[in-house]
């Protein structure tokens, strides 16, 4: 059986055409982060998430009185994250650190890296030091 040219054509542009909510719309905007706030955190590491398309620390944090409380803190793709001299093993569980991030807008206990700060005093650049933010913490590249 011979397929029709035109129908055989209009098959294949219609598989190659982009979804409704595919890749393209796929990735977040960082506006759910307060760029012209800072928030430095010091804490125990509790793990390490070396995923795409983010990156996470979860962060243990003495908080005042007896409690604490975990913090999650985005640092970036694994792609970028080796470009800013990061390598899959720089952080591990039980690594003392100080964090210097953007608070997210919403008060949880979230935030994107700016600089961490090793015990050694070595420090890893996260995706939001290279970012800068108008009066409303609006991000925008330096």
């Amino acid at each position: 059986m011979r397929l029709n040219t035109k129908l055989l054509e209009a098959v294949l542009i219609a598989a190659l055409l982009p979804l409704p909510g595919g890749a393209a719309s796929a990735h977040h905007s960082t506006s759910e982060f307060n760029y012209a706030e800072t928030v430095i955190i010091k804490g125990l590491v509790k793990e390490v998430q070396w995923t795409n398309p983010h990156s996470y620390l979860q962060v243990i944090v003495d908080a005042d009185g007896d409690a604490s409380e975990q913090w999650s803190v985005e640092i970036g793709s694994p792609s970028l994250n080796v470009r800013n001299g990061w390598q899959k093993d720089s952080v591990q569980r039980g690594d003392m650190v100080v964090l210097d991030i953007a608070p997210a807008r919403n008060g949880s206990n979230y935030g994107t890296l700016r600089v961490l700060t090793k015990a050694d005093g070595r420090t890893l650049k996260g995706v939001a030091a290279i970012v800068k933010a108008d009066k409303n913490g609006t991000p925008q590249l330096k």
